[in-house]
């Protein structure tokens, strides 16, 4: 039996309220060469009932259980287990076009690209399959030739949402030594994957085609509001991961390590310092500034302070003496 070209995978946690639509929308694909891998992380609700029942009556639908391990660990089980020449990731709660694999795939073969990247829409929690958007004319399309420059130039640079994985369908060549850092059970993952896919990749394509609708629900870990100690733990991953991983490299392209730390650097000051002081939460201000006082002084931390501004050194400083008065008093300009 030949192996499908697209592997689609679905990391899955206790979602028995959108799962059956965004299976039903996977199934619906107007390109039908693919297999879809559903995998259930350790969820206790009804989800692995739907699951059972697209795998009963759909060959293309595979069920992998696992522990819970959180969302990286659940894509990377994914991976590992993928036979397609092609990866597309979906979140459980997303929807996705009947267009969409047929668009992405028609365009991989068209500019024989490593990876293409669509648009997304944010949809309600409501929102139904019905409403998906409908194919039209092959929207603009853009091929670049110098990711690392080009990736952050011409797609960070006009859209914010640059790091969403389930907006793209990598090559899987590319993905051989890349996978996501499993400590990051939920949050940034998408971030450090897609540094490292961006300095594999030879050449990637831009298309204005909406590929994915990410739902703005209760159960996203994206769009669910402000949770203390995911993103204070965030922090304190991410501070020596980077400096391993990158800032250590001696043949690290200086672009990527720019790129790495003028994004991360921001992201342990919004975590640690901006975001507690904004909440005024005054425990979850001294988890952070346990965590800070936990670097003071290494390298790990050093580095980060090298990529910020002015301004956030002042606050971090304020933050660290515990100057609250002063930062409550400053915070809209944090």
């Amino acid at each position: 039996m030949k192996n499908p070209v697209i592997s689609i995978i679905i990391p899955i946690y206790n979602d028995e309220l959108y799962l059956f639509d965004t299976l039903k929308s996977v199934q619906n694909q107007t390109f039908a060469d693919f297999e879809c891998l559903c995998v259930n992380d350790g969820s206790t609700d009804k989800t692995e009932k739907i699951i059972d029942k697209f795998v009963e009556k759909d060959s293309r639908f595979v069920k992998i259980n696992r522990k819970n391990g959180g969302v990286s660990v659940a894509r990377n089980t994914g991976l590992n287990a993928a036979k397609g020449d092609y990866i597309f990731f979906i979140d459980h709660d997303d929807l996705i076009p009947k267009y969409t694999l047929k668009k992405l795939f028609d365009t991989t073969q068209k500019f024989d690209t490593d990876l293409v990247r669509g648009r997304m829409i944010m949809i309600a929690e409501d929102f139904k399959l019905k409403q998906l958007p409908k194919e039209t004319e092959q929207k603009k399309q853009y091929f670049y030739q110098n990711p690392l420059t080009d990736f952050y130039k011409y797609v960070r640079g006009r859209n914010k949402r640059w790091c969403y994985v389930w907006q793209c369908l990598f090559k899987k060549s590319v993905l051989n030594d890349v996978r996501f850092f499993e400590k990051l059970r939920s949050g940034v993952e998408d971030h450090l994957f897609m540094f490292d896919v961006v300095n594999k990749i030879e050449n990637f394509v831009q298309t204005k085609d909406i590929v994915a609708c990410h739902r703005r629900s209760k159960i996203s870990t994206t769009f669910s509001g402000y949770k203390p100690d995911l993103y204070i733990g965030i922090g304190e991953t991410i501070i020596p991961y980077i400096y391993q991983k990158y800032a250590l490299d001696k043949d690290i392209d200086k672009r990527l390590l720019w790129w790495v730390y003028h994004k991360e650097a921001y992201a342990v000051y919004r975590f640690l310092v901006r975001d507690t002081i904004r909440k005024g939460n005054i425990k979850n201000q001294q988890k952070a500034r346990e965590v800070l006082l936990k670097f003071d002084n290494t390298p790990e931390l050093n580095e980060i302070k090298k990529h910020w501004t002015f301004r956030q050194k002042m606050f971090y400083k304020l933050f660290m003496n515990e100057k609250s008065k002063t930062l409550r008093f400053f915070r809209i300009f944090m």
